[in-house]
Parts: structure tokens; sequence; C-alpha cells
């Protein structure tokens, strides 16, 4: 079973949304192919049909390189990114308030008994 997150649980398990959902949590890492590939759960194989698109429209620029592997970013230059990015963030705020909300109660509850 894949691990669910706040993202993968609203927008669906899609190669896309799971590449986005794991490149916008680790926003200040450079990833290679591979990183990209294993970590989002995606074969490399559509991580490589869906980079050129994402460098052509700067959701990800290139990050130097590891030997001969190249790295890729996040472009938080981009003010689309940047809006997905705010996105994330309120969501997961949001989500943090209502688990807080949740653990709260059940407290006050085992407090009762």
């Amino acid at each position: 079973m894949e691990e669910e997150t706040i993202i993968t649980h609203m927008l669906g398990h899609s190669p896309k949304v799971k590449l986005m959902d794991l490149l916008i949590i680790g926003r200040e890492l450079a990833y290679s192919i591979t990183d990209m590939a294993e970590a989002a759960g995606v074969g490399r194989t559509t991580i490589y049909r869906m980079l050129d698109d994402m460098l052509k429209d700067k959701v990800l620029v290139k990050k130097g390189k590891y030997g001969r592997i190249q790295l890729y970013q996040l472009n938080m230059e981009n003010s689309e990114v940047k809006l997905l990015v705010k996105f994330f963030d309120e969501v997961a705020k949001i989500n943090s308030e209502k688990e807080i909300a949740r653990q709260t109660m059940k407290i006050k509850v085992k407090a009762r008994k």
C-alpha cells in the first residue's frame, strides 16, 4: 500500500502528483532522476517523460552535478511553484490544527474517565 500524504489524499496518486508532492516537501533538496523515482514511487522512465516539460515550464531547475549525475531542484523562483508551495503549506497547517484538536479531545475524554 502506498503512503498517503495530504496532497495525494486530495489530488490522487498520479505520477505527477506524487513527484510534485516529493519536490514540495523536499523543496530545499536537489534530486537525481533515480532519487526522484525511488522517493516518489514512480518509474525512472516516467520521470524522464515528465522532465522536459518540467524544465521547459521552469518548475524544475538543474542544480549542478554530483560526478556525472545531474541534480534537479524545485524552482522556488517560479511564481506558479510558489503558489503550489503556499497551497501545500496552508493545507498542511489546516490538517495539523485538526489533528491537534482531535488529540486534545482524546486527552479530555480520557481525563474525564
